[in-house]
């Protein structure tokens, strides 16, 4: 890769940076082509994408930004660089393929202008999805309403009843 190259490159992950609200940084090694490709695509369907980089051109590009320059602490080997929309989603993802194929482990993440160590991903990962807290968001609005037809409905289940006892 020439020197105007890298600076597309650097340039490109500077965009990425900009389009996307979270960065993982993980490492792997003996991933087959198969489960990168799985894995890339779990990514994917949680709003993400992945790039495998150079370190030194990781380094450059992380330097730029004061609040990102503690992530070149964790680049060391064969690095993965996850740009993502949904952090949690892509900290679940990370920790199933961690669980699972003892392959790929989140290593660091920088979101929300903070740094999270591999201990805080892995209680990110433990919180719900956006599609589950939608959920409990419609189940809890949808609650009271439904209380309040069954509380409408009482009156009149307590005076046939009390005409039931009276007519025994």
């Amino acid at each position: 890769m020439n020197k105007a190259e890298k600076q597309q490159y650097i340039e490109n992950l500077d965009q990425m940076s900009k389009d996307y609200s979270a960065i993982f940084v993980a490492s792997f090694s003996e991933m087959s082509v198969k489960e990168m490709i799985e894995f890339r695509t779990e990514i994917r369907n949680n709003d993400g994408v992945t790039k495998v980089s150079k370190n030194n051109i990781v380094k450059i590009f992380v330097n730029k930004d004061d609040e990102k320059k503690r992530l070149t602490d964790f680049l060391s080997n064969q690095k993965l660089l996850i740009f993502t929309n949904n952090p949690v989603g892509t900290a679940k993802v990370c920790k199933k393929f961690e669980k699972d194929l003892k392959k790929l482990s989140a290593e660091a993440a920088f979101f929300d202008n903070q740094l999270y160590s591999k201990e805080d991903i892995a209680k990110v990962a433990t919180l719900p999805s956006l599609d589950e807290i939608r959920g409990k968001i419609v189940g809890l609005i949808n609650a009271p309403a439904s209380k309040l037809v069954r509380l409408l409905q009482r009156p009149d289940q307590d005076i046939i009843s009390i005409l039931q006892n009276k007519k025994d």
